[in-house]
């Protein structure tokens, strides 16, 4: 009878093979952590701009002064009584005090015409305020994340709807529909 030679792999094949493989789950990770900061970075910022927006509805249908007090790392709306002269916070649930994910943080922005807010969000004054005709303050905030270089930008000039953009790195804005595509 003849023996067959059997043939394994030798070390340093597997070896070579356990690098790339290693590399190649180095990059997908690193990749895929990119991405979820960018995510979560647009979906808080949307969940900011959707609210103002929802307050200013409440404020022009219920003819009513509606506020906005930002920290670093959260907002809640107030509310204007008119009768006692002082701003309540919002017992509704829609408008409740809200905190940001861990390592996110939000940002006045004074770089543009529009002046920077002071972060009062210890005293019962609110930074933006809502009146019932539905203009507001004008604002430029930043939405980030600690471990990401994306941004997302929040602004309005007070009359129109909040718009809600990115920023790439040449500083230029870009829609979320070129985002979109970006991702795909």
């Amino acid at each position: 009878m003849s023996r067959k030679s059997q043939r394994g792999f030798t070390l340093l094949e597997l070896l070579v093979t356990l690098v790339i493989v290693g590399i190649l789950i180095t990059f997908v990770a690193v990749s895929f952590t990119t991405n979820s900061y960018k995510h979560e970075i647009r979906a808080e910022a949307n969940r900011l701009a959707q609210r103002i927006e929802l307050v200013r509805r409440v404020a022009t249908t219920h003819n009513e002064t509606w506020g906005l007090s930002i920290s670093s790392n959260g907002y809640r709306f107030l509310k204007f009584e008119p009768s006692d002269e002082e701003w309540l916070e919002s017992e509704e649930r829609l408008f409740q005090n809200y905190d940001l994910p861990m390592h996110m943080f939000l940002e006045f922005d004074g770089n543009l015409d529009i002046p920077a807010l002071i972060d009062k969000y210890n005293e019962q004054e609110p930074e933006m305020v809502i009146v019932p005709g539905g203009e507001m303050t004008p604002f430029v905030l930043n939405c980030k994340h600690e471990h990401s270089d994306q941004t997302r930008i929040l602004e309005s000039d007070g009359l129109n709807k909040v718009e809600v953009f990115a920023m790439n790195d040449e500083r230029e804005p870009y829609s979320d529909d070129e985002d979109d595509e970006e991702d795909e």
